[in-house]
């Protein structure tokens, strides 16, 4: 059954807190908003995808990163239509192309240049935005890292469509695009149990550029969770499927999770995900600083 909608925002009370929080791109928060996941499925319905990007924006989270693999483009319908209710100049925004999907199973891969140039003309439209600020290709093999895709990349970066480039990845992807040179933004799966092989890639990453964390409360979520929620219906479909990230023998709390990952994991900045409000409020209250009252910077 679809989750009911969190309580609506006034208008006002999102521009008063936007005009108070305003931040560019590398000035970002250290914690962002994933709508993916559940928020591209019928398990969360429309309008409560768009008002948690609400509240997650009140909470003072202004990095929003969807992908069209999430629903067939669903999750950035969703975050389009919530942008809209948002300050234009303030959320900044990442999506993904390569893989396109629907529900739990079916990804198909185009990592051509036409095939790229077509997936992030539909994201803009869907997201009704004219740019992205930072577009990752979402998995490509080496292989499928041409030169031609890359000039590709880089005349829709001269064009406007896309202001950095990034890649999300597990291992060997991102270190082919370490040494094209062309990528500053590596998002890949920051959590204490991950191999020292992977640890140590992440150190390179992020020498490298903006490492972006994901799978971060894997340390934190049960392995086979109790599915009386959308996120944890969909966090089971995964483990099921065996998608799900390993986990350190020791499991950690949420705080301890974002923590080490930001910490010794050496991530700039998480995306975290969720379809319950609690939840949201706890991962931002994890984050703020007892002194100021807001999210840690990076």
């Amino acid at each position: 059954m679809p989750l009911p909608s969190p309580p609506a925002l006034r208008p006002e009370r999102i521009q008063a807190v936007g005009e108070a929080r305003r931040e560019t791109a590398y000035g970002a928060r250290r914690l962002g908003f994933g709508v993916t996941g559940a928020h591209g499925t019928i398990m969360v319905r429309p309008e409560s995808t768009v008002q948690m990007v609400q509240h997650a924006y009140a909470l003072g989270i202004r990095v929003f990163d969807t992908g069209p693999v999430y629903g067939a483009g669903e999750a950035e319908r969703r975050l389009g239509e919530a942008l809209k209710r948002l300050p234009p100049y303030d959320p900044i925004v990442s999506t993904k192309a390569g893989l396109l999907g629907a529900g739990v199973r079916r990804r198909d891969r185009d990592f051509s240049p036409s095939g790229i140039r077509k997936s992030v003309e539909a994201s803009l439209r869907r997201l009704g935005r004219a740019r992205v600020d930072i577009l990752y290709l979402h998995g490509p093999a080496q292989i499928e890292m041409t030169d031609a895709l890359l000039k590709t990349l880089n005349d829709m970066r001269r064009e406007g469509m896309i202001v950095s480039l990034g890649i999300c990845g597990r291992s060997e992807e991102l270190d082919a695009a370490m040494k094209t040179g062309e990528f500053t933004h590596y998002m890949a799966p920051v959590h204490a149990g991950l191999t020292v092989e992977d640890k140590q890639r992440l150190y390179r990453l992020r020498a490298a550029g903006e490492l972006v964390g994901i799978e971060t409360l894997a340390a934190a979520n049960p392995r086979f969770p109790l599915p009386v929620t959308a996120g944890a219906t969909w966090r089971l479909a995964r483990s099921l499927m065996g998608w799900n990230a390993p986990r350190p023998a020791t499991p950690m709390t949420v705080d301890e999770a974002l923590h080490w990952a930001l910490g010794e994991g050496g991530a700039h900045r998480v995306i975290t995900t969720t379809t319950r409000l609690p939840h949201l409020e706890a991962n931002v209250g994890c984050m703020v600083t007892p002194v100021t009252g807001g999210l840690i910077t990076a």
